[in-house]
């Protein structure tokens, strides 16, 4: 024998307020797919293969300029350029001064808001040289650091 006491009168299944009675239900995928077949076994749809397709092609507006203008002129360069890398005599003046203060690659790095495999690649001598970073590793050292000559246009 149960005994509901006073909820006897209620009514537990959910109200819905402002909402219809039918649960919202996205398609999936597969239901996607399955349309897409249907249609093109109807001949309502056809498909075509993209070509040429950019990974980075956001940003890029009816305005914009395409990735692919500046690949093909690219390509088609035939003079040589050699990047300019810091060198030597800056990477071993650079290692003297950050040990002459007593500093990690990480503390140089935190000093003058630079991560720290950008201190590891001045000091292997792999980085391209900014001006606006070796200042700041100049004011953190209070040292002067060799600048790196100018790498001219080398023809063929």
């Amino acid at each position: 024998m149960s005994n509901f006491g006073g909820n006897a009168g209620q009514d537990w299944e959910p109200a819905n307020v402002g909402r219809s009675t039918k649960p919202f239900a996205k398609a999936t995928a597969g239901d996607k797919r399955q349309q897409l077949t249907a249609a093109q076994r109807a001949g309502g749809a056809s498909t075509q293969h993209r070509q040429f397709v950019t990974a980075n092609a956001h940003g890029h507006g009816p305005m914009g300029t395409s990735a692919g203008a500046g690949a093909r002129k690219l390509a088609e360069e035939t003079e040589t350029f050699k990047v300019q890398k810091t060198g030597l005599s800056f990477s071993k003046a650079l290692m003297k001064a950050r040990m002459a203060k007593k500093m990690s690659q990480k503390d140089l790095g935190t000093k003058i808001n630079e991560k720290p495999q950008v201190i590891q690649q001045y000091e292997s001598g792999k980085a391209v040289p900014n001006p606006a970073i070796i200042t700041k590793m100049e004011r953190a050292l209070g040292a002067k650091l060799p600048r790196p000559p100018k790498v001219k246009k080398v023809r063929e």
